[in-house]
């Protein structure tokens, strides 16, 4: 069965798609200046688009799991994933959150950083349909794999262009564009993250959320 966090990712391809084709089209500026002509340019990204690009986005994007990915953008290796700090840091700092309803409406809210992700999830598949926590949901799972894409590509784009020929500026040059793009993604991820964290908590403080029924 396909799920909603399956469905959100099958929506942010197109984007993911946008981002390699951005790279490739960077990548051909070190290897063959001369395609730099608007409509060869333009071809070319269109004919990678419809073809490799989302085959090579899925393999990338596929290579890591959720916590590793959370890992490179949160930095962490132990509970990195944004719920982990839902109740102890995310909610107390959001203004919309009221934290004596949210106790009163979920009962006792969990210190433990595992504990906090456990709960924190069983509230997200309790609020799962909400639009703002589906449109948080689907930003945090874009810029999550956008940065995890593009951390593969700082040591792969380099040994390309090595490969290719490229004089060693350029792979400097390029090897420090994707790391750039990495961290900016990685600090996007980061606050989609605590968006969709605290998105989910601002239903539960302000409505007391029936459990759903078991399938």
């Amino acid at each position: 069965m396909k799920t909603r966090s399956d469905a959100l990712k099958a929506s942010n391809i197109k984007w993911l798609v946008s981002l390699a084709a951005l790279d490739v089209a960077v990548v051909l500026l070190f290897i063959a200046p001369e395609l730099v002509d608007p409509r060869s340019l333009t071809a070319l990204l269109r004919a990678s688009a419809t073809s490799f690009l989302p085959v090579a986005v899925l393999l990338l994007s596929g290579l890591l799991s959720h916590e590793a990915k959370a890992r490179l953008v949160y930095w962490k290796i132990a509970n990195p994933l944004p719920g982990s700090a839902a109740f102890t840091k995310h909610a107390p700092a959001d203004a919309r959150i009221d934290m004596k309803a949210l106790s009163k409406n979920v009962g006792g809210l969990p210190t433990d950083p595992g504990e906090q992700n456990a709960k924190w999830y069983r509230l997200y598949r309790q609020a799962d349909a909400d639009p703002a926590v589906v449109h948080a949901h689907k930003m945090y799972l874009m810029y999550r794999d956008m940065a995890a894409m593009s951390l593969l590509l700082v040591p792969l784009v380099p040994a390309a262009l090595w490969y290719a020929g490229a004089p060693p500026a350029s792979r400097w040059i390029a090897g420090g564009l994707f790391a750039l793009q990495y961290v900016v993604c990685a600090i996007n991820a980061r606050h989609s993250g605590t968006r969709f964290v605290c998105n989910v908590l601002a239903v539960h403080s302000t409505t007391k959320v029936k459990a759903k029924a078991a399938p």
